[in-house]
């Protein structure tokens, strides 16, 4: 009998559905790999209470964690242990938990992948206790890996992986990527059924982005958009509404376009299915797609809440950023969402090359303006963090930013501790317009509450 692989998604924001190792974990046990899921986040009991950005306040404790482990690993006898490292905040904790299992099961394969040490793979090799890096999409490799070792083939020669040999450190090619839409619906029995009924679970109808946000670090990691098929969203949001009586919270799909066929093709098939959506289900565009037509499909399928990325009215910044979209743009866009009475909800990035103190003042006046008039009803503010993958980390200097911080924990942008700065662009400015930011943001998401509960009981 095989040995499982266990996937490991570690402790931070609370109650967030780990997306990438369940597709992984899904994949590897239809091609005959068994995969186990452990989301510690659901197994700390602790209190790690939230802070007002929706992060732990403090780092887990290692003797819960190490018991939780213990836990898992005894039921399971992994012969390889896999870590998700999407979020550079989250790097310590992942390496950590890399070092507990090493000391729990020294037999096993330690394994990290995601974003973060995808393009910190050297980095993360430092720590004796990993044996390797899954770069990138992560259903090939892990395939190939579990395969060389079950029939005791050479892991090295996978594709994909970074690894270190006496001392010094590897990086296999990259493979082929993979065709999307031979992976399957997520298996939510990997999971306790409490977990998945608790959980926030956002849907994506696509792999890979086919915009070039200088900020973003999607497309290289990902590589150009490939469509899931629509079919594999819907079993999703019908298991979740028919086997656990939940329903799927939103569809992160950053670069949907409103006006395309596959969105009015989604549209159909909600209704066609009857899938059941909740009040707060939110769909995530772009600004610049949003059309009359497009509006009126989505209302027919009972979503009323739209988020898109807004993120600067500057129109220095937004060339800076790579942003496809103008103030008319947006203007347009926003005006079509409130003729149906769509909830509108934006990002606002602070802080970005480009930016300085009467940027920041034109922007904050654009989105007052945006507010008072009913364009927008809620938004989210961050601060710009050049993270790894983007040519922001790699040649910070030519774009004027000054790193404050080398502490990975600390590189979230829903806070106001700046890790960087800007030669035009204090980090003391940064903060200030951030929280004048939130100040705004708060006022009308109290107001707008309020509102919203009136419209639709």
């Amino acid at each position: 009998m095989k040995k499982p692989c266990l996937l490991i998604s570690p402790p931070g924001e609370l109650n967030i559905f780990p997306r990438g190792i369940m597709e992984i974990a899904t994949f590897l046990n239809e091609k005959g790999c068994p995969a186990r899921v452990l989301p510690l986040d659901h197994y700390i009991t602790n209190d790690y209470t939230i802070d007002g950005y929706g992060y732990m306040k403090r780092d887990f404790d290692k003797k819960e964690v190490t018991r939780i482990l213990k836990d898992a690993i005894s039921d399971t006898n992994p012969q390889m242990i896999g870590v998700s490292n999407s979020y550079t905040k989250d790097f310590n904790n992942c390496i950590e938990i890399i070092k507990l299992c090493k000391r729990i099961a020294p037999q096993a394969i330690t394994v990290i992948g995601g974003q973060h040490a995808t393009f910190c793979d050297r980095e993360s090799l430092q720590a004796p206790e990993l044996d390797m890096v899954v770069r990138g999409e992560g259903e090939g490799p892990m395939l190939d890996l579990m395969s060389a070792i079950t029939t005791k083939k050479d892991v090295y020669q996978t594709a994909g992986i970074s690894f270190k040999t006496n001392g010094t450190i590897y990086r296999n090619p990259s493979g082929p990527l993979l065709d999307v839409t031979k992976i399957p619906a997520a298996d939510f029995g990997l999971l306790p059924q409490d977990y998945v009924k608790n959980t926030k679970i956002h849907g994506i109808l696509t792999r890979g982005c086919a915009y070039h946000c200088k900020y973003c670090a999607e497309k290289k990691f990902w590589g150009g958009p490939r469509s899931y098929g629509l079919n594999k969203l819907i079993e999703e949001m019908a298991v979740l509404q028919k086997d656990y009586n939940t329903q799927m919270t939103g569809l992160e799909e950053s670069m949907l376009d409103m006006r395309s066929r596959k969105f009015f093709a989604l549209c159909q098939k909600i209704q066609k299915n009857r899938i059941q959506l909740p009040e707060q289900f939110y769909l995530t565009t772009r600004v610049d797609t949003v059309s009359q037509e497009g509006v009126e499909s989505l209302r027919n399928t009972g979503i009323k809440i739209v988020c898109i990325g807004i993120e600067n009215f500057s129109e220095h910044v937004l060339k800076m950023m790579n942003k496809k979209h103008n103030n008319g743009s947006i203007m347009n866009g926003c005006r079509t969402l409130k003729e149906k009475d769509v909830w509108v909800n934006s990002y606002w990035l602070i802080g970005h090359p480009g930016d300085n103190k009467e940027e920041a003042d034109f922007t904050f006046s654009k989105f007052k303006e945006f507010f008072e008039k009913g364009l927008l009803q809620s938004g989210y503010a961050f601060i710009f963090v050049p993270y790894p993958g983007t040519e922001y980390f790699n040649n910070p200097g030519e774009y004027g930013i000054q790193l404050l911080s080398a502490d990975w924990r600390k590189w979230r942008r829903w806070t106001n501790e700046p890790i960087s700065c800007l030669d035009n662009f204090s980090g003391t400015e940064i903060v200030a317009a951030f929280e004048k930011a939130q100040k705004l943001l708060d006022t009308y998401k109290t107001l707008n509450v309020h509102l919203y509960k009136t419209m639709n009981h």
